[in-house]
């Protein structure tokens, strides 16, 4: 587990630390969370620091943490079963089957360019809060810092070509 993440853990219950690491995720009011994200990089424009924020501002809006899967787990759990099957293309009668919504927004972040994944994954983790489906925050820092190459790993998670595909961070090969 990261550094990050033991802080996270660390002061899940600290109102006024969530509150600060909130601000992060809004470029006009990141510098709020620099104080408590220097020592983990969380300073800078550079990609790191992005995630970082990013990652430490979704901790700071919704803690339920898991520490297995991935954002396709995710994805794949924010899926309703009435409505979509992501693992699913064609129904019992042969009938391709259209991508639901939730199916949709993963295919769009997967789409995403370096410099627009973490603005995706925002959205995805507050609709997971909605939700209440716990994220492996420590699979998603590992995983956002290693983008594009994480997104084979994700898609696997979500469509279930294998249901045990571990994330790079749950020990999946990156290659």
């Amino acid at each position: 587990m990261s550094e990050l993440i033991n802080f996270l853990l660390k002061n899940r219950e600290n109102k006024r630390v969530l509150a600060c690491l909130r601000q992060g995720l809004v470029e006009t009011t990141e510098f709020r969370a620099w104080p408590l994200l220097a020592r983990y990089g969380g300073i800078g424009h550079d990609f790191k620091a992005h995630v970082i924020r990013t990652v430490a501002g979704l901790f700071a809006y919704h803690p339920n943490m898991i520490h297995i899967g991935n954002i396709g787990t995710t994805c794949r759990q924010l899926c309703d079963p009435e409505v979509e099957k992501p693992w699913e293309d064609m129904d019992a009668n042969g009938k391709v089957l259209r991508p639901g919504p939730v199916s949709r927004k993963f295919g769009y972040l997967l789409a995403a360019e370096r410099d627009e994944i973490c603005d995706r994954v925002i959205r995805i983790v507050l609709y997971a809060k909605s939700k209440e489906i716990p994220v492996n925050y420590d699979a998603l820092e590992n995983d956002l810092v290693k983008w594009p190459r994480s997104r084979e790993f994700w898609a696997r998670s979500f469509w279930g070509g294998d249901r045990t595909e571990k994330s790079e961070t749950d020990g999946g090969d990156a290659s």
